[in-house]
């Protein structure tokens, strides 16, 4: 699917300060789209539209506690907080690649369950954060950042 159409029929579902900071949405507004790579906003539509329920990414824009979500800038907590400690930080939602989010009436453990039995509806290949310390993380992390020798759907912890 061409990134235009990809882009318009994200925006049935989300406005673009659901998907990025309010320093990004302040400076860019609408052009920020251009921060995510194509296969990020397909994997993220392809999701959407066939669970088929609402996604709740960033909440900031009506006051909610989510704002890095989606994509992350030098700006924000969690890389500032990387900087500092000298760690090396290059996840996806630094590189346009990743989208962390709960879908209404969906536990996160289902909705990676959905992804991996709808594999075939991905024409690119998805990374999913799985376990952390042992136990299952309560959201959904989603990104599109490519390792050839990973499987279709790849699980990974933290």
């Amino acid at each position: 699917m061409r990134r235009d159409n990809v882009i318009e029929k994200l925006r049935q579902y989300f406005e673009i300060y659901e998907l990025v900071g309010p320093k990004t949405y302040k400076k860019h507004g609408e052009r920020a789209w251009k921060f995510f790579s194509t296969d990020a906003l397909e994997a993220l539509l392809i999701t959407r539209k066939g669970i088929n329920k609402p996604f709740t990414i960033n909440t900031w824009f009506w006051g909610g506690k989510f704002s890095q979500r989606g994509l992350r800038t030098i700006l924000q907590n969690i890389v500032r907080q990387m900087f500092v400690i000298g760690k090396l930080y290059l996840s996806g939602h630094v590189l346009g690649e990743a989208f962390d989010f709960d879908v209404e009436g969906m536990s996160a453990v289902e909705v990676r369950k959905w992804i991996k039995t709808n594999k075939h509806l991905y024409p690119m290949r998805i990374r999913l954060e799985n376990l952390k310390k042992g136990k299952p993380i309560h959201w959904t992390h989603l990104d599109t950042i490519q390792e050839s020798h990973n499987p279709k759907v790849y699980l990974f912890n933290v």
